[in-house]
C-alpha cells in the first residue's frame, strides 16, 4: 500500500491565483488580449482562450483598434516593460494589470535606483518574461546573470543594485550573493526578491523528498520554477519525476509500497494536482470500511429509503394485508399480495407481535399515509443472502452497478450493500465512473459486515490474478517456444494476410505465405476458426511480442509427391506459369514448377521462345532431371516432339508428275493416263507404218 502526502504549498501561488481571477472576470465582460501566456501551464491558458482570450506576442502584435471600438488587454503575472503601458495608452486599449505584487515591487525597485544612478543586476534567467519584463523598467540596460557569472566583470560599475527573479532557486541566489564581497565593489543594494512562498515551496520539497519514497512534481515543463522544484528533489531523491500527464504515471512502474510525495509549482492548477493524487489513490490506495461507510452515507438520503430492508411488529392483519409497526412516525404496510411468495395469504398466521422482515416498496402511500412494504420480496432476498455465506472463503460473485459515487460503486448481494471502491475496479486508473452503472462485475469480497449488512468487493483483485497466470504463462511460454520448435495452436481469427493463433494464450501469426506449397488467395482454404492444429515456429521476438508460425512446413512437400508420380524419362502435361526469355516454367503438380529452356522449347531453333510458348497454355513435357536438394526440376518439350515423330514415321512424298507411272496397265481409275496410253498407242502405230 502507498501512503500519499501532498505538500502544503503546492498549486497556485497569491500572485498566480490573483491573475487567473482577474483574465476571468475581464473575459465574462468582453473580448481580451493576452500579452503571452498569463502563466505558464498549458491547461490554464487552453482554458482561457477556449474562454475567448486571444493570445499575442507582445504589445506590437496588437492590431489597431477601429473608432469607437474597445478592447482590454490583460497583463500577465509575470509583468511587462514600461514601455508597454505607454503604446497601450497610445492605442487605446483598457488594461488589466495582473502583474503579481511582489513582481511590482521589484519594477519599482529597479525604477527608483535606475533613476539614481545605479547599474542594474538581475538573477535570473534571461529568457524568462519576469526578468525580460523587470529589465524594461531601466530602459534594458541590466546585467542578467546566474551562477556561473564572473561578478569581476561588474567591477567597472560604480554603483550596483541586486534585485532577484521572484522564483529563482534561493540557495543559489544566496551563493551568488556571497560572492559579491570577494571583488573590488563600492556601492551596492542587494534585494531578496524572492518570493517567501517560493522559500517555503522549496523548503517543503526538499522535506518531502528527503522523507519519502518517491516523488511526483506536478506541472508544465515550461514553468520556471516548477523546473527548479524538480532539480532540487531529484537532487535529494533519485526517484523523482516529473508529471505533465497522466499518461506519464500510467508509463511508470511504482512499488506495491511506501511513502509518495506530491510538490507542484506555483503555476500548477488544482485540478491538475487533485487528477495525480486521484490517479495514485484508486492505482494503489487501499480500501478501507471508513471509505465505504462515507460513500453509503453520500449516497442514501436521510429516512425511508425504496429497497432499503427494515423489521417491523404486527399490529393488525385482516383480510387486505398486515399493518405493522417500522419505528417511525409512519406504519407499515404490507398488502396481501406481498406477503407470500409461495402459498396462501392467511391473516391468522400473523399475530399481533409477530416480527416481520420487510422490503420498503414505497416511502408514502398517499392514501393510507402508511409506509408500503413488501414480505414477499425480503423472503427472497433472504434466500440470497445465502450467496454471501459463499463468498466467504474468496469465492467470485457478480454484482450489477446500481450507481456510481464520488469513492466508487454501490450496488448489492442479497440485503447487503456492496461498495467497491474506484481503486479496486480495474488495474488502470478509471476516469469517469458512470460508465459502469448497469454493467456487472465479477467481484471478490474484501470485507464482509454481517450487523450492518455490507461487503467491500474488489474487481482489481480478480484481475490483477488473471494478469499474473497470463505473466506466468507467458514467461513459461518465452523461455520454451523458440524457432523450429513444433506447438499446438488454436486459430482464433483470419486476416487477408494470415491466420492469428492462440499458442498457450498468447497470440501469433501465421502468414499466409507459410500456410500452403500452392497458391491460395484466403487462409480459410487451409486452416478453420476454432479448430486446434500443429504449427512450426520460425521466428520470435520476444521483445516485440512477436511470434511467427508455419503450417506448410510440416506438411509433405509436393515436390517429393511428384518425383514419385512423374519419375525422370517420364511425360506429363502442365501449365505453363511464366515466360522469361531463357525459357518457360511450367506447373506439373500444385506446387511444382519445373523449367523448360528455350533450347528445349521447340524441336528447331527458337529465336523469341514468347511467339512459341504462352502463359496459361497446356504443354506435355518430359521430365530430364530433378535436383532434390534444391528442389528444381527441368523439363522438355523438344524431347516429346521427338519421341512423337520417332514413334510416327513419316510419310512418303509422292513422286512428281514426271515420274510418275502414268502408262501402268494398273491405272484404270487413272481418266488422264488412260488417254495418254491411247496417244502413245497412236504414236507406236505411226512408227510402225513409217519402219514398214
Amino acid at each position: 500500500m502507498l501512503k500519499i502526502l501532498i505538500a502544503d504549498n503546492a498549486g497556485f501561488c497569491f500572485g498566480v491565483k490573483r491573475a487567473i481571477d482577474k483574465a476571468l472576470d475581464s473575459l465574462s465582460r468582453g473580448k481580451c488580449y493576452l500579452l503571452g501566456e498569463i502563466i505558464h501551464n498549458k491547461r490554464v491558458t487552453q482554458d482561457l482562450t477556449a474562454r475567448g482570450a486571444v493570445i499575442v506576442d507582445g504589445v506590437d502584435g496588437l492590431p489597431p483598434l477601429e473608432k469607437g471600438d474597445t478592447a482590454t488587454v490583460i497583463i500577465r503575472s509575470h509583468g511587462a516593460p514600461k514601455r508597454d503601458y505607454a503604446v497601450l495608452e497610445e492605442k487605446g486599449y483598457a488594461v488589466v494589470d495582473a502583474t503579481c505584487p511582489y513582481v511590482m515591487k521589484i519594477h519599482d525597485i529597479v525604477r527608483k535606483h535606475y533613476e539614481a544612478g545605479y547599474h542594474i543586476v538581475i538573477v535570473g534567467g534571461a529568457a524568462h518574461p519576469e526578468v525580460i519584463a523587470t529589465n524594461g523598467w531601466c530602459e534594458n540596460t541590466a546585467t542578467i546573470i546566474d551562477e556561473t557569472y564572473d561578478l569581476s566583470m561588474l567591477e567597472k560599475y560604480e554603483k550596483l543594485c541586486f534585485v532577484c527573479q521572484t522564483t529563482f532557486d534561493g540557495e543559489k541566489f544566496k551563493n551568488i550573493i556571497k560572492k559579491t564581497s570577494e571583488i573590488r565593489l563600492k556601492t551596492v543594494e542587494i534585494f531578496d526578491t524572492i518570493c517567501y512562498t517560493t522559500y517555503e515551496r522549496q523548503r517543503e520539497a526538499a522535506e518531502l523528498a528527503a522523507s519519502c519514497d518517491i516523488v511526483l512534481v506536478v506541472g508544465d515543463k515550461s514553468s520556471s520554477n516548477t523546473n527548479k522544484l524538480f532539480d532540487l528533489c531529484a537532487s535529494v531523491n533519485r526517484n523523482t519525476y516529473f508529471v505533465n500527464s497522466l499518461e506519464m504515471l500510467e508509463n511508470t512502474d511504482f512499488p506495491p509500497s511506501g511513502t509518495v510525495g506530491i510538490v507542484a509549482g506555483a503555476s500548477t492548477p488544482t485540478e491538475s494536482i487533485m487528477e495525480v493524487k486521484t490517479y495514485m489513490g484508486q492505482e494503489f490506495g487501499e480500501a478501507s470500511n471508513e471509505e465505504f461507510i462515507k460513500a453509503i452515507k453520500e449516497e442514501t438520503v436521510t429516512g425511508y429509503r425504496e429497497g432499503k430492508a427494515v423489521k417491523g411488529t404486527v399490529l393488525s392483519a385482516n383480510d387486505d394485508g398486515i399493518r405493522v409497526n417500522i419505528g417511525g412516525k409512519n406504519d407499515g404496510f404490507i398488502s396481501k399480495t406481498e406477503v407470500c411468495e409461495e402459498g396462501e395469504y392467511k391473516p391468522e398466521e400473523f399475530p399481533v407481535g409477530t416480527v416481520i422482515d420487510a422490503i420498503i416498496v414505497k416511502k408514502r402511500d398517499e392514501v393510507s399515509g402508511c409506509v408500503l412494504l413488501s414480505k414477499r420480496r425480503a423472503d427472497l432476498m433472504r434466500k440470497t443472502d445465502e450467496a454471501v455465506d459463499q463468498i466467504r472463503n474468496g469465492e467470485i460473485f457478480e454484482m450489477v452497478v446500481k450507481k456510481d459515487t464520488k469513492g466508487g460503486l454501490i450496488g448489492s448481494l442479497g440485503t447487503y450493500r456492496v461498495f467497491v471502491p474506484a481503486s479496486h475496479i480495474r488495474l488502470k486508473f478509471v476516469p469517469d465512473l458512470k460508465k459502469y452503472v448497469g454493467k456487472t462485475l465479477r467481484l471478490r469480497a474484501l470485507d464482509i459486515d454481517d450487523i450492518g449488512h455490507k461487503i467491500v468487493a474488489s474487481q482489481r483483485v480478480l484481475l490483477q490474478e488473471e494478469k499474473d497466470e497470463r505473466d506466468k504463462k507467458a514467461e513459461i511460454f518465452w523461455d520454451n517456444v523458440k524457432p523450429d520448435v513444433v506447438v499446438a495452436g488454436e486459430v482464433k481469427r483470419i486476416s487477408p494476410y494470415g491466420a492469428f493463433v492462440s499458442v498457450d494464450g498468447i497470440d501469433c501469426l501465421a502468414h499466409i505465405d507459410h500456410l500452403s506449397y500452392s497458391h491460395i488467395d484466403s487462409p480459410d482454404e487451409v486452416l478453420e476458426v476454432g479448430k486446434t492444429y500443429d504449427f512450426l515456429v520460425l521466428k520470435t521476438d520476444r521483445e516485440k511480442q512477436r511470434v511467427s508460425l508455419g503450417y506448410r512446413e510440416l506438411q509433405p512437400h509436393p515436390f517429393d509427391k511428384c518425383m514419385e508420380k512423374h519419375p525422370v524419362g517420364s511425360t506429363c502435361t502442365g501449365k505453363i506459369i511464366s515466360v522469361l526469355p531463357y525459357g518457360a516454367f511450367v506447373e506439373i503438380e500444385p506446387g511444382v514448377e519445373g523449367l523448360v529452356h528455350v533450347s528445349e522449347a521447340a524441336a528447331s531453333y527458337v529465336k523469341d521462345i514468347n511467339e512459341i510458348l504462352h502463359v496459361g497454355e497446356e504443354v506435355t513435357v518430359k521430365v530430364l532431371a530433378y535436383d532434390d536438394q534444391h528442389r528444381k526440376t527441368t523439363l522438355s518439350i523438344r524431347a516429346c516432339v521427338d519421341e512423337e515423330k520417332i514413334a510416327k514415321p513419316e510419310k512418303k512424298q509422292p513422286k512428281r508428275v514426271e515420274e510418275a507411272e502414268v502408262y501402268s496397265d494398273k491405272s484404270d481409275n487413272n481418266v488422264f493416263a488412260n488417254l495418254l496410253k491411247d496417244v502413245g498407242d497412236d504414236t507406236a502405230g505411226a512408227d510402225k507404218d513409217k519402219n514398214d
